[in-house]
């Protein structure tokens, strides 16, 4: 089985760690090669510096059709919260070319889990600029019956840069109790429980920094981190017995990745598979992957 993991950037690779560790440590039933291939076209140009959706669409798309034509993939998965809200949009989506899931979807069912568990609990949803103006997750959480007035979004610009950038992680943590801050703003009822939803993910490397500081600001909260659920889209339920307990890691992108967030990135991700660390250390430049 080959899967191709992307993110607009270097943040789905913890993605692509835990499906690494996944099968290392539970088994698949066939062998596995995971491909995270990024979708950025430079480093410091992404998605949310784009002047238009159509860019974006337009962009995503060839994306999407070079990956699909020069790896033949299995599977696609999108973990990456602005190019999950763009994929429904793209013509190779439509084409239903190959399957294709996003990583909105693997974190709506967890957010939406941890709601109807608690009726009381409000939905705080941090982003990018580009999730949360697209109003993807409270449009999902409203037809699944969830009242606006639980729902609170927050877009952090500049935090998943920094992030990677980061390693120390004080500026970091000043950016997070900012943006949590005047998430908390927003609430009507301060009291009530918080399900706190990484809707970027870059954040997932720095979560205990969110819960911190809403712990800090005297709120309950649980805090999702998608990341580390993908793998029940990826792999699901297996009904025969997992035989194949290696996966081959390969890194593939189109600019060469800066060496700061490849010292971050190694030290966020060691402990989750030491493998895809260095498939990122040894990552393949590819200057016209699309």
């Amino acid at each position: 089985m080959h899967i191709v993991i992307t993110d607009s950037g270097v943040g789905g690779l913890s993605v692509c760690a835990y499906a690494e560790r996944f099968v290392r440590t539970n088994g698949f039933s066939e062998p596995v090669r995971l491909t995270f291939a990024n979708a950025a076209p430079a480093n410091d140009y992404g998605y949310n510096s784009m002047p238009s959706l159509e860019a974006k669409l337009e962009t995503f798309d060839r994306f999407l059709t070079s990956v699909n034509d020069r790896y033949a993939p299995d599977l696609v998965y999108v973990a990456c919260n602005t190019l999950s809200v763009l994929l429904p949009e793209t013509p190779f989506f439509s084409k239903e070319v190959i399957p294709v899931r996003g990583i909105v979807e693997t974190a709506a069912k967890l957010l939406l889990r941890g709601l109807d568990a608690n009726p009381e609990s409000v939905a705080m949803i941090f982003g990018t600029q580009t999730t949360i103006d697209a109003g993807t997750y409270p449009r999902l959480l409203r037809e699944r019956g969830i009242d606006a007035s639980r729902i609170v979004s927050q877009a952090c610009p500049g935090l998943a840069d920094t992030i990677s950038e980061d390693r120390e992680g004080s500026r970091t943590k000043s950016e997070i109790t900012g943006w949590v801050r005047t998430a908390i703003a927003k609430m009507q009822q301060k009291s009530r429980p918080v399900e706190a939803l990484l809707a970027c993910t870059h954040y997932g490397y720095r979560r205990e920094l969110f819960a911190s500081a809403l712990a800090e600001a005297g709120i309950r909260a649980t805090v999702i981190n998608p990341n580390e659920r993908a793998t029940d889209d990826l792999f699901g339920t297996q009904s025969s017995t997992p035989m194949n307990r290696d996966a081959a890691v390969e890194f593939v992108t189109r600019y060469a990745i800066p060496p700061a967030t490849v010292e971050a990135l190694t030290w966020f991700l060691s402990d989750i598979s030491p493998r895809t660390v260095a498939a990122m250390q040894n990552f393949v430049h590819v200057p016209d992957l699309f």
